[in-house]
């Protein structure tokens, strides 16, 4: 099947869909796009599944040759596509021909942008899955877990006829900043950690550690006091914010190991998750605390929103 010909393949350039659900336990992680809604929003602007395979292209760099002509469509931030040399605005689709050339150069905003194609992304899945996942080998182009490389095909469906662009409405699209707040759900082991240790997360400022990657996003920031306690590992989830005992709260993210011993003071909104994957490295974040119940409220609109 013909695709997309890898002219460049930049920093670090993955498929993802959905991710695998259901192998945490043989230490499997699931996977899939750090900004899961712009992932989405991409898809459904060519009415594609919600779980159907996207590019996910961080801090740019990447250039695609077309070996076929279909719809494509570009949501997350500006990395400065260009289409055969024509700058593009992101959040719409487009058509594509046989030869012609996506360029995504330095970011304007944002840090990740995602390229979904009419179909979806047609590589082999894995587990059921066709989520890259570099840590696990598992996914991608050649079920290995490697990023793009230069000479890479990307497989996907050829479309006999053209159809009608689309753009997403001015309400709809994200803000993307470089300064953010979080929103925090504490957990059950919230009480291990001091009234001290808490006023002083509650009232400082982090930045986005150059270290941070798609297992974690790792800050640095005034140390906090950790527990005392010797826990057990056990089930990590995604937003969970563990502290080790350099005092750095670490985010868990997509690609996070399944199993940690970190005491943990809470979880973050997983629609926050999706800001924090907008931001570079550097970035100034600060946690303001939500309730469970609000955060269930505000998941279940996004859910039902896209259908999920």
């Amino acid at each position: 099947m013909i695709g997309f010909r890898v002219v460049k393949s930049g920093i670090l350039a993955l498929v993802q869909d959905t991710g695998r659900l259901g192998y945490q336990h043989l230490g499997v992680t699931r996977g899939g796009p750090l900004d899961a809604k712009s992932a989405y929003w991409a898809n459904r602007l060519l009415d594609n599944p919600a779980d159907a395979a996207v590019l996910e292209i961080t801090a740019g760099g990447v250039e695609l040759e077309s070996r076929t002509q279909t719809m494509v469509a570009v949501t997350g931030g500006d990395l400065n596509l260009t289409i055969n040399g024509k700058p593009q605005v992101p959040w719409q689709s487009f058509w594509i021909r046989q030869g012609d050339r996506l360029k995504f150069s330095t970011p304007r905003y944002g840090f990740r942008a995602y390229l979904a194609v009419s179909g979806g992304l047609q590589t082999k899945p894995i587990l059921g899955s066709r989520a890259t996942v570099q840590r696990d080998h598992l996914g991608g182009i050649h079920g290995n877990g490697e990023p793009l490389k230069v000479g890479d095909e990307l497989p996907c469906k050829h479309l006999a006829e053209e159809e009608i662009s689309r753009q997403i409405p001015q309400q709809y699209l994200p803000q993307i900043s470089q300064n953010i707040t979080l929103h925090l759900i504490p957990g059950y082991q919230q009480h291990l950690f001091s009234k001290a240790a808490w006023q002083q997360f509650w009232g400082s400022e982090f930045s986005l550690s150059t270290h941070s990657n798609r297992m974690g996003a790792r800050l640095s920031g005034p140390a906090l006091e950790t527990p005392k306690d010797t826990l057990l590992s056990e089930g990590v989830s995604y937003g969970a914010v563990q502290v080790p005992p350099d005092g750095q709260p670490i985010i868990m993210l997509e690609d996070r190991q399944t199993l940690g011993g970190y005491p943990k003071l809470g979880n973050i909104l997983p629609l926050d998750g999706f800001v924090l994957a907008q931001c570079m490295p550097g970035a100034k974040i600060r946690f303001k605390p939500l309730s469970l119940a609000e955060g269930q409220q505000q998941m279940r609109r996004y859910l039902r929103f896209f259908g999920l």
